[in-house]
């Protein structure tokens, strides 16, 4: 109800229907037999570290219900969040990394192998965080350097952004409704708490949200992904 509230108050009655229409539209189609391949996404992750990162064994009723409320859940891939990470001129051991719908924690595994202070999850489906505390739990690289890492079970509009830099990531998991606020709770929590902030949008459907807030700036961009940072920092 929360979601439906928003988007009425933020898109009006006529888009929140079609947007709506189009959501369940699409979860039915991830459904289908015809995209039981696409379900498995990068299975090499999952056995070279012993974990389960995939949607492949993911409830039929989560994957619709993550269709309609938000975006379906896949895996970033290892190349993908390299070239990101590489990008961000920053000494990565003053940064909490937190990643905003962290699903089974693939990203937080990969983020582990950079010398980050922290990485924090959030995820709003507790089967997918229970999978990513399983994940978190049996996980192991000779590669990891961060070993603080935390999955907590809530909605990313009441997550309270935590001091100190902040490295903030999505793979596109909310609304456009949500996506602004989300955006504008960590705007007033650097204005409360001024600190360098970098976000790293990966699937950038809705980067006219960042693109049109005065406090960021681009730092770099391709057509899968884009980093900006709040000015005034650096």
């Amino acid at each position: 109800m929360r979601h439906w509230r928003e988007s009425v108050r933020y898109c009006g009655w006529w888009r929140s229907l079609r947007e709506l229409a189009d959501a369940c539209w699409n979860a039915l189609f991830e459904l289908l037999p015809s995209r039981r391949k696409a379900r498995f996404g990068d299975l090499d992750y999952d056995w070279e570290h012993s974990v389960d990162t995939t949607r492949s064994n993911v409830g039929a009723g989560t994957q619709f219900f993550t269709g309609i409320t938000a975006r379906p859940y896949f895996a970033t891939e290892p190349w993908l969040f390299e070239q990101i990470v590489e990008v961000i001129p920053a000494d990565l051991s003053r940064f909490t990394f937190v990643d905003l719908g962290s699903g089974k924690g693939r990203v937080l595994l990969m983020a582990s192998d950079y010398p980050f202070k922290r990485i924090i999850g959030v995820e709003f489906i507790p089967e997918l965080h229970r999978a990513a505390e399983e994940n978190i739990a049996r996980y192991a690289s000779q590669r990891q350097q961060c070993r603080q890492i935390q999955s907590v079970c809530m909605d990313a509009r009441d997550f309270n952004f935590p001091d100190g830099p902040l490295i903030v990531y999505l793979f596109n998991p909310f609304s456009e409704a949500t996506f602004l606020t989300v955006l504008e709770n960590l705007r007033k929590s650097i204005e409360h708490t001024p600190r360098p902030v970098y976000i790293a949008y990966r699937f950038t459907e809705h980067e006219s949200l960042l693109e049109r807030s005065d406090w960021l700036e681009k730092v770099d961009a391709t057509e899968q992904w884009a980093v900006y940072r709040n000015r005034g920092f650096f």
